[in-house]
């Protein structure tokens, strides 16, 4: 399910479940040039035990390893006090990025769980990069790159994790993670089995602004059952320092899953009652297992170093879906359909970094070829078409990026021209219309000096946010008598321009950028013609979105309690002409995070964390209710740190909400929902010889993967 990818959102709820999300991408490399810039800049440290920042040539780092951060527990806890990081119900945010791409030692993170099975203790560093450059996919927006302190030891390892959590529903999620190592080879494997209920209960009023003043009230209630398997196994081999391979095969194979949808609707026409309809829905996956291969080779010829990275990736999704709808005034419905999606991408990626003029140039190549089949079948041909699409997409991507030090700081500059040559078919047949070729230019550029005691960074970017596949598919699904949804084969991909000046001072950091997104891409609804009573939601490209972001992040300690407070802004700008009304949604929107951890005696580690969130307007939305969500946890070690215990309350106060209103064409639509995020979470972990993983694979097409 896709994510309204702005910082409107800090516990993971969506506006809709249609809403888009920002897309993710791409790959990471180190020089010792900017370890040189770090150092002739200094480390600003605020005092002994606190955590360590500086500027690098990307972004900013916090150092980890012997400080207070060391001791929160788990890579979990600890991203959740790095500044600018915002913790989320599935996954982080990155302020005014959106969702970041996470690599750990310079290997793709491939599952949130593996950020649980790192001790903060093993951590060395984190860093943000708020304006990843050109050796980053285009529609990359931040980056988290997590180095872990370096171990040695060979032989077998292994490590354990086992999570219950009760959220009305009992769930839980084992896993073992196994590891042999001997001179250059490292053989390692992975199973994880997950069993997790989510319910949603909401309540929609939408009022449609034709002929006639059709209103409806509505109440849903949706909970559902997911089981889900997955294997990972693979190898690497060192020859010497200076070379080494490997390939890492994931199968990921659903299990079960299934969710049942209660809806009823009071629908009134001109005031006057019309309608009660009461639904029951049930939808069944039955979904083939996905193989994903990833293959590399990393070397080192003299000075200069090469990464090439090859991925593939095959899915089969089934869906069936079953409602039954039953009208007090009108004919009743049985509507039946299935839905089959197929993707197969093959992906290359080539990285080569080289000293030149005293300076660092990296340069190379990703190509990206990827099919995507979409059938869908329903009963009801009178009401809906049967639809059967297949998209096709090639993007050749050469990069090519230079940073230097000069006297007066570092600048960096880089520049990716991106190809995409986009093909549809509908019912096998060539769609010329719908069929478009895209040549941009992605410039980067930053200049970083020390200003004093501030380490500063002014940076302008081009990136882009490209539509998923099932945005771009003209599948029409029936949601009720009178909703639709369906893609839109001619969006546009997303341009944005940002320009940003981020610093540190002590313990203090601050950014604030622009964006411009043009042709941005929004949530859309509009009347279908012939029947205006009927709305068709899908997504539209407007001319230009603008915004302004910012945010301060203070982290002091004061004994054994660590504050860190971040404070932070969202302020668009955007007039939105309906048939309706023309909306001024210029309102910003307020956030603020208050974590705090305390290092207790016993090896306790104690974090309590508040985050609230303000009304306001992002695109074409007004989230109409604050946001105040309170975690608390606690952990305990033992055994020389090899069992670990930790109890975890999340969204204590239950205040997580979603309550968005909507304004469309002739329709406007206020959402109020609460998905079960308050539960208790119970995890214990257990690790014998475990150690750094020397896999080096970085992979390619990974913004291409959130697509799919």
């Amino acid at each position: 399910m896709k994510r309204l990818a702005l910082v409107a959102s800090f516990c993971g709820i969506t506006i809709t479940q249609m809403m888009a999300q920002n897309i993710n991408g791409e790959q990471i490399s180190d020089t010792t040039l900017f370890d040189k810039f770090s150092k002739e800049l200094g480390e600003v440290v605020v005092k002994a035990h606190l955590p360590q920042y500086k500027k690098t040539h990307e972004g900013l780092l916090t150092n980890v390893a012997g400080t207070v951060l060391s001791k929160m527990g788990t890579a979990e806890d600890v991203l959740k006090h790095v500044p600018s990081i915002v913790k989320k119900k599935d996954g982080y945010e990155v302020v005014g990025k959106g969702t970041p791409i996470i690599y750990i030692n310079g290997r793709k993170m491939q599952d949130f769980s593996e950020l649980d099975n790192i001790k903060s203790s093993d951590i060395k560093s984190v860093e943000v990069i708020q304006n990843p450059g050109a050796t980053y996919d285009a529609s990359v927006n931040a980056v988290i790159k997590i180095k872990t302190i370096k171990k040695k030891g060979e032989g077998f390892g292994f490590d354990t994790r086992s999570v219950y959590w009760y959220n009305k529903h009992d769930n839980t999620i084992q896993q073992v993670n196994m590891n042999y190592r001997h001179n250059g080879l490292n053989l390692f494997a992975t199973y994880k089995f997950s069993d997790a209920t989510w319910m949603q209960k909401a309540s929609y009023e939408q009022a449609v602004h034709v002929d006639t003043l059709w209103q409806q009230h509505n109440n849903n209630e949706v909970t559902g059952r997911i089981e889900s398997h997955r294997l990972i196994s693979g190898f690497s081999y060192d020859f010497n320092a200076n070379h080494s391979i490997g390939a890492r095969y994931t199968l990921t194979s659903p299990g079960y899953s299934r969710s049942k949808d209660f809806f009823d609707s009071q629908v009134t026409a001109d005031g006057k009652f019309y309608d009660y309809i009461k639904t029951d829905g049930l939808t069944v996956d039955k979904n083939n297992p996905s193989h994903q291969l990833n293959a590399y080779y990393n070397g080192t010829l003299g000075k200069t170093t090469i990464d090439l990275n090859t991925d593939l990736y095959f899915s089969t999704n089934r869906a069936y879906a079953y409602s039954d709808e039953q009208s007090q005034e009108h004919d009743s419905r049985n509507i039946n359909s299935k839905n089959r999606v197929s993707n197969k991408m093959v992906a290359t990626k080539l990285v080569i970094t080289s000293p030149l003029l005293g300076g660092n140039l990296s340069y190379g190549a990703e190509y990206i070829n990827t099919h995507r089949n979409d059938d869908y079948e329903v009963n009801r041909t009178d009401l809906l078409a049967n639809s059967y699409s297949k998209l096709e997409e090639q993007t050749a991507s050469p990069f090519i990026q230079y940073a230097h030090l000069t006297p007066i700081g570092n600048i960096t500059a880089g520049l990716r021209y991106e190809y995409v040559r986009f093909k549809y078919y509908d019912a096998g047949i060539y769609q010329p219309e719908q069929s478009r070729s895209f040549r941009n230019l992605f410039p980067t550029i930053s200049y970083g000096a020390k200003i004093g005691k501030v380490m500063a960074q002014l940076s302008y970017s081009v990136k882009t946010s490209r539509p998923s596949y099932s945005q771009l598919s003209n599948n029409v699904s029936y949601m009720n008598r009178f909703t639709r949804q369906t893609g839109n084969p001619y969006l546009d991909n997303e341009t944005n321009h940002r320009v940003e000046l981020s610093g540190v001072w002590k313990f203090i950091q601050f950014m604030v950028n622009y964006k411009d997104s043009r042709n941005a891409i929004i949530y859309w609804a509009e009347q279908m013609p012939g029947n205006e009573a009927i709305t068709m939601i899908s997504r539209k490209n407007v001319k230009s979105l603008k915004s302004m972001t910012a945010y301060i992040s203070a982290a002091p300690k004061i004994g054994i309690w660590v504050p860190q407070i971040n404070l932070g802004m969202q302020k668009p700008w955007f007039t939105l002409h309906t048939d309706v009304a023309s909306y001024r949604l210029n309102r910003p929107i307020f956030m603020g995070n208050f974590n705090n951890a305390f290092s207790l005696p016993c090896s306790i580690t104690l974090n309590v964390d508040y985050r609230y969130q303000s009304k306001g307007n992002t695109m074409n939305v007004y989230l109409a209710k604050e946001q105040h969500v309170l975690d608390v946890s606690i952990s305990k070690s033992f055994l020389k740190d090899a069992l670990t215990l930790e109890i975890k309350g999340n969204d204590l106060l239950y205040k997580c909400w979603d309550a968005d209103l909507l304004y469309n064409q002739k329709m406007e639509l206020l959402q109020v929902s609460k998905r079960g995020t308050r539960d208790l979470q119970l995890t214990l972990r257990y690790k014998f010889n475990t150690t750094r993983s020397k896999y080096k694979g970085t992979g390619a097409g990974n913004a291409e993967l959130n697509r799919l």
